[in-house]
């Protein structure tokens, strides 16, 4: 199969991981249910185009199973994804422990299971066929750096940092807040004082950060938030101008991103955002289908696919700006 990467970022990061191998796939007469979240979460409806896009080129038969993120919802879908006996099941987790058991009855029915951008529980890498996961550590990193640059720009020599979350029950959200203390722990005198996750929504970011920045308006307020995606973040800006905070530059509200969006992207342009990172849907689509690809034609797939993500600043935001515009 020919991979032809349209964009240089994509060819920078996928193919490392990808490289190219002759012929084109022809998957006529295969199964692949595709159980993930729906498209409600901007990150999740680019997400699965991609996907969907890909393995329809190849004459895959594809059959999606859309949730809301909902543990219990995603266990129902498994077992119906099983039911079906498909040659493959791929997966976005909702909360990887409660996958547990679901991994195992599709591994017990012969069905391989390809496990998507949070790192499966070790309890199930025996069971699942393949995962391909973002570079999780190194995103909360980024958001780290990126606060901590912003801050120090301000002169700023102590300050009160917020973290809101995706769900607590993934282990991507928590190797990226590990990374985020990491990055932050260089500089003790920025403290992270409270860290509070929701289920990817962004309406309840935005509601959270206004209850934070009421909360710490007495303590030495708020100077610093590191958001787990950018449509959390936007969100989160407005909750800040409404509070009368500014945003930005010399002495305003330092906020990063993370999973690169459009809007993120122009908050950047604008200055109201210091950062972001990459992870983006299309490009974690596309590694997830590539490597769904591969599984299918019987090509060997490294068990653990981990995609590089990359820093988005202003002085690079063009350079990653048509990729995380899609």
């Amino acid at each position: 199969m020919i991979i032809n990467f349209k964009h240089a970022y994509l060819a920078l990061a996928l193919a490392p991981v990808f490289p190219a191998s002759a012929g084109a796939a022809d998957l006529s007469g295969k199964h692949v249910m595709l159980v993930t979240c729906g498209p409600s979460n901007p990150w999740c409806k680019t997400f699965n185009e991609r996907i969907t896009g890909l393995l329809k080129e190849t004459g895959v038969k594809i059959t999606v199973l859309e949730n809301d993120l909902d543990p219990i919802q995603v266990n129902q879908q498994m077992a119906q994804a099983v039911s079906q006996k498909p040659d493959l099941i791929m997966v976005e987790p909702a909360d990887d422990k409660s996958l547990i058991a679901a991994v195992k009855k599709a591994k017990a029915a012969a069905v391989p299971v390809l496990y998507m951008d949070s790192p499966a529980d070790e309890a199930i890498m025996d069971d699942i066929a393949l995962q391909v996961v973002a570079d999780n550590y190194a995103l909360g990193k980024f958001a780290g750096e990126n606060i901590v640059e912003g801050l120090k720009a301000q002169g700023r020599t102590e300050a009160n940092v917020i973290a809101i979350t995706g769900s607590a029950g993934t282990a991507m959200v928590s190797e990226r807040q590990r990374g985020f203390m990491d990055a932050m722990a260089q500089e003790p005198a920025y403290k992270v004082v409270e860290v509070q996750a929701n289920n990817w929504d962004p309406v309840e970011s935005g509601r959270m950060a206004q209850q934070l920045f009421a909360k710490y308006a007495s303590l030495g307020g708020i100077q610093g938030v590191r958001a787990d995606a950018d449509y959390m973040a936007i969100p989160i800006l407005e909750a800040a101008r409404q509070a009368g905070l500014k945003l930005g530059g010399k002495d305003g509200l330092i906020v990063s991103g993370s999973t690169c969006s459009p809007e993120g992207i122009a908050a950047i342009k604008a200055g109201d955002m210091i950062g972001t990172a990459t992870a983006d849907p299309w490009t974690q689509g596309e590694a997830s289908a590539q490597a769904a690809i591969r599984f299918l034609s019987g090509e060997a797939v490294e068990k653990t696919v981990k995609v590089p993500e990359f820093r988005v600043t202003a002085a690079n935001v063009d350079q990653y700006g048509e990729v995380c515009a899609k």
